[in-house]
């Protein structure tokens, strides 16, 4: 019985490496004249991989197995540059901050040439080829949510004001225009590993039934990967929480070990509000949240605000840091809080709001968009 079970075993263990495929990336740009690394990122089996190379002469590279397609992130780190300097990613997935690009890891032999890694041309990666092809669709978007971002940098100092508020929502308008761009895309490139994240990538699935339609006119072979096979629970629970439906009901412990439940507040509009301490988009969107509670909190509206965070000392202080009066709790489990499991949160922050008869009535506004909704419930 060992024996049987020791070679099933080793049968599953070569299976599993059979599905792994080995990659190389050689690099080549202009040699920067000082001691370098380059730092490649990508995700692998659930796992966040992080792989470091010498840049010498402009030279580089890379080796690893990966078991499909892979978006990766790579950059240059100077010798002379802060290694704590933080980088970001714009729009187009471009990198703010470092010499660095998005593209996608494939098997086989992959090659990056060009003056500087952001205008280097990558060869080998039949994914990356697809990739191009929708951040080329997706450009004219990118460049008009890159102008209004710079414009909003002009009134940062007044997040409260007008000006700021009227391009913040012009930007969450503009963000929907790559909607219809990437369904084109999907639609011409069925067999596309592109094409399966776009999909199933989204943090938020507002639209189920929209992303189900969308998502079954991917090729079968992508649809029944193991991959494919999580989305669809995905797509299970997010019908829970769309639009028309009654929210699950929760309890947790408010800041005094207090539980307070979803059901207590029936008869009421409520806001369930998902956040942290440590999100900064959180945080900027908290005074647009405090505005619409100070106009509606005596018009049979309240918000129950469930936090993310793991540490009570940090969940407390940014409470009263940000002045929110409404009620909160938390299980201090960080992303394993079980409502945010219950209610499929994999990024803040996030909110639904409530009917008094309990059902879902609009999901994921920002901005003015709470206020307006608000306004056109309570008039």
């Amino acid at each position: 019985m060992k024996k049987i079970m020791l070679l099933a075993a080793a049968g599953m263990f070569s299976s599993i490496l059979h599905a792994q495929e080995a990659f190389t990336l050689n690099g080549k740009i202009d040699d920067l004249g000082e001691p370098a690394k380059v730092i490649l990122l990508y995700a692998f089996d659930g796992k966040r991989v992080t792989d470091t190379a010498e840049l010498k002469a402009g030279a580089f590279s890379f080796s690893g197995k990966i078991n499909k397609p892979v978006q990766a992130v790579i950059t240059v780190m100077k010798g002379s540059a802060n290694p704590r300097m933080n980088f970001g990613m714009g729009y187009g997935g471009e990198i703010i901050g470092r010499d660095g690009c998005s593209f996608y890891l494939d098997k086989g032999n992959i090659t990056l040439t060009g003056k500087t890694i952001k205008e280097s041309d990558i060869k080998g990666s039949a994914a990356q080829d697809d990739y191009a092809v929708l951040q080329k669709a997706r450009k004219p978007v990118v460049d008009k949510l890159t102008a209004i971002s710079d414009e909003m940098k002009k009134y940062a100092t007044d997040r409260e004001g007008e000006a700021y508020k009227n391009l913040y929502a012009k930007l969450i308008a503009t963000m929907k225009e790559n909607g219809p761009v990437d369904n084109a895309f999907v639609l011409s490139h069925p067999n596309s590993w592109v094409s399966f994240n776009v999909v199933t990538g989204k943090s938020i699935i507002s639209n189920p039934k929209e992303t189900e339609e969308q998502y079954k006119k991917l090729n079968a072979a992508l649809r029944n990967t193991k991959d494919g096979k999580e989305f669809e629970e995905r797509l299970k629970i997010a019908y829970t929480t769309a639009i028309g439906a009654t929210a699950p009901d929760f309890a947790q412990n408010n800041t005094e070990g207090v539980p307070v439940s979803l059901a207590s507040l029936k008869g009421k509009y409520v806001l369930i509000d998902f956040w942290a301490s440590w999100c900064g988009p959180c945080r900027a969107e908290n005074p647009n949240v405090k505005l619409a509670y100070d106009k509606f909190k005596g018009k049979n509206f309240e918000i129950l605000a469930v936090s993310l965070d793991d540490k009570k000392d940090a969940w407390i202080k940014a409470i009263a840091d940000d002045g929110l009066p409404w009620l909160h709790v938390s299980d201090l489990q960080g992303w394993k809080n079980v409502v945010a499991q219950l209610y499929n949160v994999r990024a803040v922050p996030q909110n639904w709001l409530i009917d008094p008869n309990g059902k879902i009535i609009a999901a994921n506004m920002r901005g003015k968009e709470l206020e307006e909704r608000l306004a056109k419930e309570l008039h």
